[in-house]
């Protein structure tokens, strides 16, 4: 069995940490085992579900609370466990030097994988990229993420491998009874329901989101916002609604396993997102049918797999994007199954997982 070490800065309920586990659970566990290695010292979201399945979660040294010595305790746990392949998740080229620790402890073939088109100070990236060089197997969920963290000659000579963020298409299936229930069970089964789902963060812009909603709730009293996730800037966000007297409208459901089902409760997706790389929510509401509002500046075109995305710009007002999305209403839009359109365009997991395990073989010198 060839063991796998991904590293992440921690494994909270994010989008990288559930394509991760997206691939855990379909990949062939008798032939690549997965194992965590975190720089935080609290217990992550998938922790028990990692055990579960034969995982080991290490935890180094605190990266906050010294740099140096998280350094050392990476390259301590490769070096002690014998790791081979180390997997590297990240948003940014400072995380480069997790792979430095981990060739330090022995690792010899180190996988940076980009999942982000922009993350944090982009001086301190383009200046890691310069100091922290490491040689590694590149990839990316798309061919901008691959640009951004490993620069424009690599992105174009096809030296990055992009990844497919793919997901359980069969549970994302448009499923009418589950439509049903998920919204009796809330008690809005006769409301129009706008759908979110992502961590409140700068990226998700959340702001302009509640702004938009503020709108088209003025022109359908029926409408109510449906909010999956949590972060550092909920608070904020229920004080903005609160203060716009829409708190009877709007629901902060926190995070959750069935997002599934919320899908399913769904009547449209509202995405503005101020960055992103290829986000696997997207994938998700178009396999379950649903017709999506997204940033014309941050989404990437081809994730529009089914046709059901519209791209609006930024530049554009709360009411410009209202408008938009109330003209769609009235044009009472059918809801139709995505999931062949998913599976066809290679992003159902159980195909995606066998193409991930190959390389993972041919890198252990299995295959």
């Amino acid at each position: 069995m060839v063991r796998v070490l991904h590293i992440f800065h921690n494994m909270g309920n994010g989008g990288i940490e559930n394509f991760v586990m997206n691939y855990y659970r379909a990949i062939d566990r008798d032939k690549i085992q997965f194992d965590f290695l975190t720089s935080v010292e609290e217990e992550g979201y998938f922790d028990e579900e990692i055990k579960k399945m034969g995982g080991h979660i290490y935890h180094a040294y605190p990266k906050k609370k010294n740099p140096i010595k998280n350094y050392f305790s990476i390259a301590k746990v490769v070096r002690d466990k014998g790791y081979k392949i180390v997997h590297r998740h990240t948003g940014s080229a400072i995380s480069n030097i997790d792979l430095l620790a981990a060739k330090h402890g022995g690792a010899e073939i180190l996988i940076s994988h980009s999942h982000a088109t922009q993350a944090g100070k982009k001086w301190l990236h383009y200046l890691a990229r310069i100091i922290f060089r490491v040689k590694t197997e590149e990839f990316a969920c798309s061919k901008e993420a691959g640009r951004w963290l490993f620069g424009e000659n690599d992105a174009e000579n096809g030296k990055v491998q992009i990844i497919k963020n793919a997901i359980n298409a069969e549970k994302y299936s448009y499923n009418s009874e589950l439509r049903k229930k998920v919204r009796e069970d809330h008690k809005i089964q006769d409301k129009f329901i706008v759908g979110h789902v992502g961590n409140f963060n700068e990226a998700k812009n959340h702001e302009f989101l509640i702004d938009v909603f503020y709108e088209i709730q003025k022109e359908n009293d029926n409408a109510v916002l449906w909010l999956i996730g949590n972060g550092k800037f909920r608070q904020n966000i229920e004080e903005k609604v609160e203060n716009l007297d829409i708190k009877n409208k709007v629901i902060f459901e926190g995070e959750r396993e069935n997002v599934n089902e919320f899908m399913q409760g769904f009547d449209i997706l509202i995405f503005p997102s101020v960055y992103e790389a290829f986000p696997i929510v997207l994938i998700e509401a178009q396999c379950a049918g649903l017709k999506c509002y997204v940033s014309k500046e941050a989404i990437p075109q081809e994730i529009d797999i089914t046709g059901n995305l519209d791209f609006v710009s930024l530049e554009k007002d709360a009411l410009f994007w209202r408008n938009i999305i109330i003209e769609d209403i009235k044009k009472k839009m059918n809801r139709n199954d995505g999931y062949l359109c998913i599976k066809n365009a290679g992003f159902d997991i159980r195909d995606a997982a066998k193409d991930l395990e190959r390389r993972y073989l041919t890198y252990a010198g299995q295959k």
